[in-house]
């Protein structure tokens, strides 16, 4: 029993130890918002290793829709638009629910990679379901559309100077991720289970239309958006998607000729794809 004892205690030690190297939580921290402010965040270094925590306390209440509501857990489903080869993950890899935090929980999340992508700004989309005491269940929002925006910055040498966060409406440094299909740009959490698989947009360049196509697990509602170089949702719309194979056209005539992003998601799982419209 003696032998059991300490083997089930040492069990727990190691599962304690592999749960706090994940980013360690700064419990200091009482205000709720992310830490430090987005221009005191260290840069990433093109082509170099990085290894970048930020800090957080979840929220106690947020306005919707002109009421104040009480916050009473969030999940963090996706981060996208993260430079090329940069992965992350949370406090709460490991927890029974992945990445949930309570109302005014302390958590932080950890960024890890390596990536070529250029210098300038990345603005993240960070995308999470909020559980209120207004609705039985948590919804799906994002962390800009509560005023929360998120940015990471890559600078091409260690002694060149971060370059500014710029917030206005076209930011000349502003950058989206380059990674070949877009791939990457799936959130890239260790629990992140794909629900969208055999994701396609075509043709891309594109002129007027696109199709997107891709299979879906089981039958659900997914919100689509599209977010131009700047950062700006130009569109967004909700569509009801069927098991298996789905197909649709994909109307781009309004749009001035740049790079955009696509996502779709159901909440909990998002594809993104880059394209570019030319005319």
């Amino acid at each position: 029993m003696k032998k059991l004892f300490s083997i089930l205690l040492l069990s727990a030690v190691m599962m304690t130890a592999a749960q706090a190297q994940v980013c360690a939580i700064d419990d200091t921290l009482t205000v709720p918002g992310l830490y430090p402010d987005p221009d005191q965040i260290p840069c990433l270094v093109k082509n170099e290793a990085t290894d970048l925590t930020v800090q957080f306390v979840n929220f106690d209440s947020a306005t919707y829709q002109g009421l104040r509501i009480r916050v009473e857990y969030l999940i963090i489903d996706s981060i996208t638009n993260l430079p090329c080869g940069v992965k992350w993950t949370t406090s709460k890899q490991n927890a029974a629910t992945p990445h949930r935090f309570e109302n005014q929980e302390n958590g932080c999340i950890r960024f890890l990679g390596t990536t070529a992508d250029d210098a300038g700004q990345y603005k993240l989309e960070v995308y999470v379901r909020a559980k209120t005491n207004l609705a039985s269940t948590a919804i799906p929002v994002t962390a800009s559309s509560v005023g929360l925006d998120v940015w990471v910055r890559v600078k091409d040498l260690p002694a060149d100077a971060c370059p500014a966060i710029d917030t206005t409406a076209n930011p000349a440094n502003a950058r989206i991720s380059t990674c070949a299909g877009g791939d990457t740009l799936v959130p890239v959490g260790i629990n992140n289970i794909t629900a969208i698989n055999n994701f396609s947009f075509y043709p891309n360049p594109t002129n007027n239309t696109a199709s997107v196509s891709f299979t879906a697990e089981k039958p659900a509602t997914y919100t689509t958006r599209i977010i131009n170089i700047y950062g700006a949702e130009v569109s967004r719309d909700v569509v009801n998607v069927s098991a298996g194979l789905n197909v649709t056209k994909l109307d781009v005539s309004s749009l001035a000729n740049g790079v955009y992003i696509y996502t779709i998601t159901d909440g909990k799982n998002v594809q993104t794809q880059r394209f570019v419209v030319e005319k």
